[in-house]
């Protein structure tokens, strides 16, 4: 197997293994946890998302993307990231009341000084999980990943159940984030040192703070809601719009980082052939949208018998949040995958340019609709993604030539397939009523219904099914021969 195949594959196994347990892990403590509780907590990473950016400064990119790093790079990353990391904690330590009294939350100065400390611990892991990444490596970050999250898990559950309430997510993540650190250390076997070149620093600050700055901008957009709604609203409401956010987000985004974290080193190392960089980033485009969009499309349709069904009656609210960002997130490997290609050749600053323009539009809707309600909110969300969309096809366009008819054409085969996939589930759950068999029978028709006319209309996957087919069927085999 190709060091690209086998990356592939376990990064595969690491998001959603590792992901995966985390999120039923999650499902189990929301179902006895109250919402309110993860509204806290929700209004906590607002701020503390802001700062992990800071934390990485885009450096952990700046070294995948490098051609010529050295150790010395690596050692001066990772005490950028150290020292950051306590400075930030210092300043929340302090900050902690008046976060606490922007939301009328009490409890949240303890809080927030307990919660911080996942800074300090995440800081010390960023240097390994690049110099992995930069091998293809996803298998030692999959086996520390995997141990850090079934025992973290299971403390958070443990604590949920004796009533710790919004505690037992605070236990999990400190716990999640301390075990993975510290395995990642062991498994790399990478001693850091003191020594810090102002030469490198600049080299790749030059290049990460404009990611940095890019996504800084989008983050504060993303979490600019959650923020507004938070003081706006109740932390219950809160709640529900995160939750649908993020049962949304999960299928979308581990799909996608699956493919990134193989497709940036591999478009890295082709930016000085831009045709095969290219058809390399159209091929695994369309493998990303071939595998998210079918998905999406069932958690649009499914949407309500999979809350009631998962995590109780409690939580149906968050269904129209669900809906709406499922439709918004079949544009989420467009989104992150245009700009992988412009990132790989080094225009960083292009991407930066083109990030401002587009979080002003974003700002502009963000503001206009929040006054209305969270679901008109979400509906704006919604809107400003698809303006996402053009204007990252125009910066590909004026940046590798590709004109926008070459970007879509090759993806609208999988949007057929993904709207009849729509109607057929649809029709199933029009014909049966329990959430149960609308889940059992509405996701397996889905799921046959996309092979089977992939098979029908030849889609490229086809190939790739038939082969990973052939694979496991050889694999089983020869169990058998040597039993």
């Amino acid at each position: 197997m190709s060091k690209i195949s086998n990356g592939f594959l376990w990064s595969g196994v690491e998001r959603f293994s590792v992901q995966g347990i985390s999120f039923i892990l999650s499902i189990i403590i929301a179902r006895i946890v109250s919402p309110s509780s993860f509204g806290l907590i929700v209004m906590i990473e607002v701020f503390l998302s802001f700062s992990q950016l800071f934390i990485d400064g885009g450096f952990a990119t700046a070294l995948i993307q490098k051609k010529d790093r050295t150790d010395v790079d690596y050692y001066t990353v990772f005490l950028f990231n150290m020292v950051v990391a306590i400075c930030l904690y210092v300043v929340f330590f302090f900050t902690a009341p008046l976060i606490a009294y922007f939301y009328e939350e009490p409890q949240l100065t303890t809080l927030t000084r307990i919660v911080s400390l996942n800074l300090i611990l995440s800081s010390l892991s960023i240097v390994q999980r690049a110099k992995l990444t930069i091998e293809l490596d996803f298998k030692t970050q999959t086996k520390a990943g995997l141990i850090a999250v079934i025992i973290s898990g299971l403390s958070g559950v443990i604590c949920a159940y004796i009533g710790l309430e919004v505690w037992a997510l605070v236990i999990q993540g400190l716990v999640s984030q301390f075990i993975i650190s510290i395995l990642l250390i062991r498994f790399t076997h990478w001693t850091p040192k003191l020594l810090f070149s102002t030469d490198s620093f600049k080299k790749m600050f030059s290049y990460g703070s404009k990611l940095m700055a890019s996504n800084l901008i989008t983050h504060i957009y993303i979490n600019l809601a959650n923020l507004i709604i938070g003081k706006k609203y109740t932390s219950v409401d809160l709640a529900y719009y995160n939750r649908g956010f993020t049962v949304a987000l999960f299928p979308s985004a581990n799909i996608a980082e699956i493919i990134n974290r193989i497709i940036f080193p591999v478009l890295t190392q082709l930016q000085d052939d831009r045709k095969k960089m290219i058809e390399s980033y159209t091929k695994y485009l369309h493998l990303s949208n071939y595998i998210i969009l079918p998905l999406m499309m069932l958690l649009i349709v499914l949407a309500h018998p999979l809350i009631e069904v998962v995590l109780t009656e409690k939580w149906l609210p968050t269904v129209p949040y669900i809906q709406i960002f499922s439709l918004n997130f079949m544009l989420y490997a467009v989104m992150q995958q245009t700009g992988n290609p412009v990132a790989a050749i080094g225009h960083s600053d292009i991407l930066l340019k083109f990030q401002i323009v587009k979080r002003i539009i974003s700002f502009a809707i963000l503001i206009f609709t929040i006054r209305i309600s969270v679901t008109a909110l979400c509906w704006g969300i919604f809107v400003s993604s698809v303006l996402e969309v053009i204007i990252n096809m125009y910066v590909l366009k004026r940046e590798l030539g590709i004109g926008f008819l070459n970007q879509v054409k090759p993806q609208i085969d999988v949007v057929l397939l993904v709207l009849l996939e729509g109607i057929i589930v649809y029709a199933s759950t029009m014909i049966v009523e329990n959430s149960y068999l609308q889940l059992m029978i509405g996701g397996s028709l889905g799921i046959l219904v996309y092979l089977i006319a992939t098979y029908i209309f030849n889609l490229r996957e086809k190939e790739m099914i038939i082969q990973w087919t052939h694979k496991i069927i050889e694999r089983r085999d020869n169990k058998e021969l040597k039993n």
